[in-house]
C-alpha cells in the first residue's frame, strides 16, 4: 500500500510539471504578406506567393509528426496588392483558408478597407482575428476580434497585440468607435481567460513592441512590463533594426528566465521567409529557424492553382478596364523632377485647391506608358494609397521642407523623401550646406517669387505630413493640419483621370539643379 501511495504521488508530481511547463510546440509565424498572391522575381528567383508558401507550410508540419503545429499570420496580412485591393481583401482570406491559418494578429493595414469591411472578411475566415488591446472606445469588445486563440486539445494559447500606432496609421472614419488598451493590462487579462480555460503552453505575439531598443524607450519599458508577467512561454517582439540578428534569446529575470524572439521586420515579408519557433519544457530546448520561401526549395501547391485561378480570372475584367489614354512614356525617377511626379501633383493639387503641392516620390512606384491606361496600371502607380491633408505655411517654412527634400539626393539609405512638386519651381545647389541647398531667391509660388512672411495653402500626404520617410519637420514647426481628404488618392487619381481622357507628359523645369 505504501508503494502505492509513492507511484501515486510521482504520478501527481509529474502531472502538474507537465501542466506548468510547456510541452513541445510549433508555431510557423508569416509576417506581413501585404496581400502577395503572386511569387516576386529576383535575380532568376521566385520568392514568396501562396503557392510556395502553401508547400513550405505543409512541409513544415510534415516534419515533426505529432507535435502541435499552429500557424500564425502576423500583422498586414490582407492588403498590398492588386488582387487584394480589387477584391477588398475576400481573395487573401480564401487562400489563408485554404492554406490552413490558424489566426491573424490585425495590424494598421488590416483596416484600410475599412471596418465594415474588416468585419465582412472576420466571418468568412475559418481562424480568429486577434488583438487583445483592442476594444470599441465604451470597453466593450469587439464582436469579431478575439484576445486570443486557444486549443482545448493541446491546451495551447496565442495572444495577439495589435500594434498601438493601428489608430494613428489609419483614416479616422476606418478605426472610428476603436480604443486600444494598454498593452500590459491586456494582457494580463488575456492570460487570466487561457488559465481558466487550462492553458499550459501560451506564446504572446507583441510585434508592435521593439525588441532591444533604447533603454528608456517607450517600446523597452513596455517590453520590460510584459516580462513581469507570468505565464507565457514565448514572447515575439518587433525588431528596432533590420541589422540585428533574428532569432531566440533567453533573457534572465527574477521570476525566472524568458524566452524572447525577434525578427527583421525587413525580410520576413511578403511570404518569403517563414520564422519556425518550438516550444519545449525548458528555455533551453526551444529553437528558431528561418524558413526560406523559393522556387529552389519548394514546388508550387497544385491544390492551389483552382483557387488563384478563379482569382485572377475574376478580377482581370475589373483591372483590365480602360481609365484613360497616355499620349507619351512618362518617366519615374527618385531623387530629381520626373513627368509621372509632375502629372501626380498637379492633379491633385487641382483637386486640393491648394497653392502647392509636394509629394514625396517614394508614394509613387509605376508611371505611365504610351498607350491604354487601365485600372491596375492606376494601382500600380499608388499601390500603397494615402489621403491629401492640406496646411497652411509660411514661406520660410516652405523652404525648410524643400530643404529636407534635397537631403535625400544620393543618399538612398534615407529613403525615397525627395519631394516632386506643383505650384511652385526653385533651384537648388548640390554643393551648399545641408539643409541650406535650395537657393531662396529662386523659389516661386504661382509664378511670382516666394514671400518668406506670406502665408501658402499646402496640399501633401498624409504619411509624409505626420514624420514618415524622416519629414520631422511638419511637427517641429508646429504646422497643424488644415483637413484631410478621406478618400484615397488611389481613387482620387482614377476619377481625375477619367474626366481628363488622356495625358501627355510634360516639359518639367520646376527644380532645377544649380551648375548641372
Amino acid at each position: 500500500m505504501r508503494i502505492r501511495h509513492c507511484v501515486i504521488a510521482v504520478l501527481l508530481i509529474i502531472a502538474s510539471s507537465s501542466c506548468s511547463n510547456p510541452r513541445h510546440v510549433s508555431v510557423l509565424h508569416v509576417n506581413s504578406i501585404r496581400g502577395q498572391i503572386w511569387p516576386s522575381e529576383n535575380a532568376g528567383a521566385l520568392t514568396g506567393g501562396f503557392s510556395l508558401l502553401s508547400t513550405a507550410l505543409k512541409e513544415a508540419r510534415a516534419a515533426a509528426p505529432g507535435t502541435p503545429s499552429y500557424t500564425v499570420a502576423v500583422f498586414n496580412a490582407i492588403h498590398g496588392t492588386p488582387e487584394a485591393h480589387f477584391t477588398d481583401g475576400r481573395s487573401i482570406v480564401d487562400l489563408m483558408n485554404q492554406t490552413g491559418f490558424d489566426a491573424l494578429v490585425v495590424g494598421p493595414r488590416e483596416f484600410y478597407f475599412g471596418l465594415p469591411a474588416l468585419e465582412r472578411l472576420a466571418k468568412v475566415a475559418l481562424f480568429p482575428f486577434l488583438a487583445a488591446n483592442l476594444v470599441q472606445d465604451d470597453g466593450t469588445p469587439l464582436g469579431f476580434v478575439k484576445p486570443f486563440y486557444f486549443d482545448p486539445k493541446t491546451r495551447v494559447g496565442l495572444i495577439g497585440l495589435t500594434p498601438r500606432q493601428v489608430l494613428s496609421q489609419n483614416l479616422e472614419q476606418n478605426v472610428r468607435g476603436l480604443k486600444v488598451l494598454d498593452e500590459v493590462e491586456a494582457t494580463r487579462s488575456a492570460l487570466a481567460e487561457l488559465k481558466k480555460l487550462g492553458a499550459r503552453t501560451i506564446g504572446l505575439f507583441a510585434g508592435g513592441v521593439v525588441w532591444g531598443g533604447a533603454p528608456d524607450s517607450e517600446d523597452s519599458a513596455i517590453a520590460e512590463r510584459l516580462l513581469d508577467l507570468t505565464g507565457i512561454d514565448q514572447y515575439w517582439f518587433g525588431s528596432p533594426s533590420p541589422d540585428r540578428e533574428d532569432g531566440l534569446e533567453i533573457v534572465e529575470r527574477p521570476n525566472g528566465p524568458r524566452v524572447v524572439m525577434t525578427q527583421s521586420g525587413a525580410r520576413f515579408t511578403n511570404g518569403r521567409i517563414i520564422a519556425l519557433t518550438t516550444f519545449a519544457p525548458s528555455p533551453e530546448g526551444m529553437t528558431f529557424k528561418a524558413i526560406h520561401v523559393d522556387n529552389a526549395s519548394y514546388e508550387p501547391d497544385a491544390s492551389l492553382a483552382d483557387t488563384l485561378y478563379s482569382i485572377e480570372s475574376a478580377i482581370s475584367e475589373t483591372m483590365n478596364a480602360p481609365v484613360a489614354v497616355s499620349g507619351g512614356d512618362f518617366s519615374l525617377e527618385f531623387e530629381s523632377e520626373c513627368s509621372m511626379g509632375d502629372l501626380v501633383v498637379d492633379l491633385f493639387r487641382d483637386f486640393a485647391k491648394t497653392d502647392v503641392f509636394l509629394l514625396n516620390t517614394g508614394k509613387i512606384r509605376s508611371a505611365f506608358k504610351s498607350g491604354p491606361i487601365n485600372r491596375k496600371a492606376v494601382y500600380d502607380t499608388l499601390p500603397f494609397g494615402g489621403n491629401i491633408v492640406t496646411a497652411r505655411m509660411t514661406g520660410s517654412e516652405l523652404i525648410r521642407v524643400l530643404n529636407r527634400s534635397c537631403t535625400y539626393v544620393g543618399n538612398p539609405q534615407a529613403g525615397r523623401g525627395f519631394l516632386q512638386v506643383s505650384g511652385m519651381s526653385f533651384s537648388w545647389d548640390p554643393s551648399r550646406p545641408e539643409m541650406d541647398k535650395v537657393l531662396p531667391e529662386s523659389v516661386r509660388v504661382g509664378g511670382k517669387t516666394l514671400n518668406p512672411e506670406s502665408t501658402y495653402l499646402v496640399g501633401t500626404e498624409a504619411y509624409i505630413f505626420g514624420g514618415g520617410d524622416g519629414y520631422i519637420d511638419f511637427r517641429e514647426m508646429g504646422i497643424k493640419q488644415d483637413s484631410i481628404v478621406e478618400l484615397s488618392i488611389l481613387n482620387l487619381l482614377e476619377a481625375a483621370l477619367r474626366d481628363l481622357g488622356s495625358v501627355i507628359p510634360g516639359e518639367g523645369g520646376r527644380i532645377i539643379t544649380a551648375g548641372g
